[in-house]
């Protein structure tokens, strides 16, 4: 099996190579149970827009971190554009004063036609990246929404500017700032710990990883080489599949979107009275023209063990109204060969905390 990106080798790989991690024991500070998270991602709730525009995709996703007894919910960004309006704004403030606790992590395109305050505000943030410690691990949040037209200087996105950028700017940094800030994060911290951005860190198709990922993973790495299990996952949206790969003992997790898959050129193939009530808007790239949406919201049980086991129960739908990438002229895989379809996939590995990652 040549390829190795296929989470049935990779997650199968990881048990076996795991299997003895228990062994070890939980590692210092962690906690004595096991932390249950809801996790979703790109739900890109923007009425009049893409498929899926209503508050319903959201409350099914909050109903089922009800109703599996959650510890907490976070999404992965692209959870909204454009804050201003109204009934984003309301469907926001509904998330983030939902029963169980709740977390952010900003995406490109919440700040298409808003400036980046109003998502810290809307979000309840101070800035970007920051970190928090729950049920015995570290959640370390990173925001690589930076362009740069120039070596040295970093703009943050902000309504829609990213769009204007020079064609010989990159796209999706981590600022040396921000890189410091999240060594001594690591460094200090007292449990295990878990990533979570919007871009990739891993790969993906043109601009979608972070141009600086190299850098960032020798960050993950030189945490684990000093402190043996202080990054166990890396997790990130933006890429709208589903994929898992083992890294340097590290756990890199694609979650698939809550609701489409963006495809960029025009599709037909949706009733045309739906394509014109989701027509677009000036904020945005596309519309539901662009898309394949998913019947049902995509969501994902993630369960972390203080040993280093790591178990996610993925969601499965149907493709809406049964129109299928084949028919609709669209390729089944993307630029980086990975399937394209409504799940997320179910995974149960150990991660071996006794492990030293080589620091590059």
């Amino acid at each position: 099996m040549a390829d190795c990106s296929r989470r049935e080798f990779i997650g199968a790989g990881a048990m076996l190579a795991g299997a003895a991690a228990e062994a070890f024991g939980a590692v210092a500070g962690a906690a004595s149970r096991p932390l249950r998270v809801c996790v979703f991602a790109d739900l890109h709730f923007t009425p009049g827009v893409y498929t899926n525009d209503t508050p319903e995709f959201l409350e099914r996703i909050l109903a089922r971190a009800e109703a599996e007894k959650c510890d907490m919910v976070i999404h992965l960004g692209d959870m909204v554009h454009n804050v201003a309006e109204k009934p984003v704004r309301d469907l926001v403030r509904r998330y983030n004063d939902f029963g169980i606790p709740t977390y952010h992590v900003i995406g490109n395109h919440e700040q298409d036609g808003t400036p980046h305050e109003a998502v810290l505000d809307a979000f309840r943030l101070e800035r970007g990246y920051y970190s928090f410690d729950r049920g015995g691990f570290r959640f370390v949040v990173l925001d690589p929404n930076y362009f740069c037209n120039e070596p040295g200087r970093y703009i943050h996105h902000s309504k829609g500017n990213y769009f204007r950028r020079s064609v010989i700017s990159t796209i999706n940094w981590i600022p040396p700032e921000q890189l410091e800030w999240l060594r001594a994060t690591l460094d200090a911290s007292p449990h295990p710990c878990v990533v979570l951005a919007h871009q990739s860190f891993e790969r993906g198709p043109g601009g979608a990883v972070v141009s600086n990922a190299d850098e960032v993973r020798g960050v993950f790495n030189a945490a684990n080489a000093k402190n043996p299990g202080r990054v166990r996952l890396v997790v990130n949206g933006h890429l709208h599949v589903d994929h898992l790969r083992i890294l340097d003992n590290i756990a890199y997790w694609d979650v698939n979107s809550a609701n489409m898959y963006y495809y960029g050129p025009r599709q037909y193939a949706y009733p045309r009275e739906y394509l014109a009530r989701h027509a677009g808007a000036p904020y945005t790239l596309g519309s539901a023209e662009d898309t394949l949406g998913w019947k049902d919201p995509l969501s994902a049980i993630l369960t972390l063990y203080p040993e280093g086991r790591v178990r996610i129960y993925g969601s499965s739908s149907d493709w809406l109204f049964g129109i299928t990438p084949k028919m609709a002229n669209f390729p089944d895989y993307d630029k980086s060969d990975r399937l394209i379809r409504p799940v997320i996939r179910s995974a149960d590995f150990t991660i071996n905390v006794g492990w030293c990652a080589r620091a590059y």
